[in-house]
């Protein structure tokens, strides 16, 4: 399905002012976007500095600030998610589904918290599949997540996340949804993180059958990152009353500079519903790996890049451009951009060729 298609598919909120198409607003912010504008005044300035544009997007004049702006307030942010979607739905979800919060930080300002999402992410992909606004624990919000990706959402599938995740509701209903997690144990369950060190110390004087350890090293960046990753089946008896839980995991990350000699350690812990079996310990650390990924792959991207940090759009309004972001991180990577920054500049300097790029060029 083309963008110019699922976007049409949308529902359109607005009673009156429909002079501007719907599915050719919310193109013009993805085209801005993607030319380094990072406001919607700045969406604004950049369709009437760019008329040759608006005709492929289905308008007669340059929309203001104000025909935008009310377009975002009103959007319902899940149809959109799920009609971005239809852009590429035969692609391979994979094997990993990472679940992460992000703050926009400059959605809050006096009186007006910060939005606060959780996202669940197909990692291969970076694409988001879903996205909830959290208003209380995060973990919540993934329940409603869950709920939206359907009874077969999670069949095969691992999701990954941090500790806001970790608690008992949220891994039953992953393994009832025939998925398996691995959430990172941290004090917030400090009974459990007493259990878990409790069962590293045995295994430091002798590994049982079923233990599995894993050492690797990586270079960059004139550093050398060392990872130590133990895991043990063998859990005392408050830990296999945790939903699900199979293997108790540690994880030691060292950075050692070259140059200086300096040295950084840091040690967690995680929760895991996938058996001895199935994941021995290099594994398990190579899935708790891929939330950092998400941070450098696409939160960076939009972030940095994309301006998302910096954006003071509130309320559902930035719900709706973040929803937007995380599809155009997910369009860069699907064409194989590797040099996102330079690709955005090229952007800037030629609008049409970020036409061209989302397929909303009409011959």
């Amino acid at each position: 399905m083309t963008l110019r298609e699922a976007l049409s598919q949308i529902p359109d909120p607005r009673a009156r002012n429909r002079q501007y198409p719907l599915w050719g607003l919310l193109a013009l912010i993805l085209v801005a976007f993607l030319s380094r504008v990072d406001s919607l005044r700045g969406v604004e300035r950049f369709a009437r500095a760019n008329p040759h544009l608006l005709p492929h997007l289905g308008l007669r004049k340059a929309p203001g600030h104000t025909a935008i702006t009310l377009l975002l307030h009103r959007l319902d942010p899940e149809k959109l998610q799920a009609a971005l979607l239809q852009v590429f739905p035969e692609a391979d979800l994979g094997e990993v589904l990472v679940v992460d919060g992000k703050h926009l930080r400059g959605s809050g300002k006096g009186k007006s918290a910060q939005v606060k999402l959780v996202e669940v992410l197909a990692l291969h992909l970076h694409t988001t599949l879903a996205q909830a606004r959290a208003e209380g624990r995060e973990d919540q919000a993934l329940l409603e997540l869950l709920d939206r990706l359907g009874a077969e959402g999670l069949k095969g599938k691992v999701v990954v996340g941090d500790a806001g995740y970790l608690y008992p509701e949220l891994a039953g209903k992953v393994v009832q949804k025939r998925g398996a997690y691995l959430f990172v144990l941290k004090a917030n369950q400090g009974e459990l993180l007493e259990w878990a060190l409790e069962v590293f110390k045995g295994m430091e004087e002798r590994r049982l059958p079923g233990e599995t350890e894993a050492v690797w090293n990586l270079v960059r960046d004139g550093e050398v990152w060392t990872y130590r990753v133990w895991a043990s089946p063998y859990l005392p008896e408050e830990v296999r009353a945790f939903p699900g839980c199979r293997q108790v995991v540690r994880m030691e990350r060292e950075v050692r500079h070259k140059g200086t000699g300096e040295v950084r350690r840091t040690v967690s812990y995680a929760l895991t519903s996938l058996g001895p079996e199935v994941a021995e310990a290099r594994r398990l650390g190579e899935l708790l790996l891929y939330r950092w990924e998400v941070e450098n792959r696409s939160f960076w991207v939009r972030d940095v890049l994309l301006h998302e940090d910096a954006c003071q759009v509130r309320g559902v309004g930035a719900q709706v451009l973040a929803a937007l972001r995380a599809f155009l991180v997910s369009m860069l990577h699907r064409q194989g951009v590797r040099e996102k920054k330079a690709a955005l500049e090229a952007f800037s300097f030629n609008p049409l060729s970020a036409l061209r790029f989302l397929g909303l060029y009409a011959v």
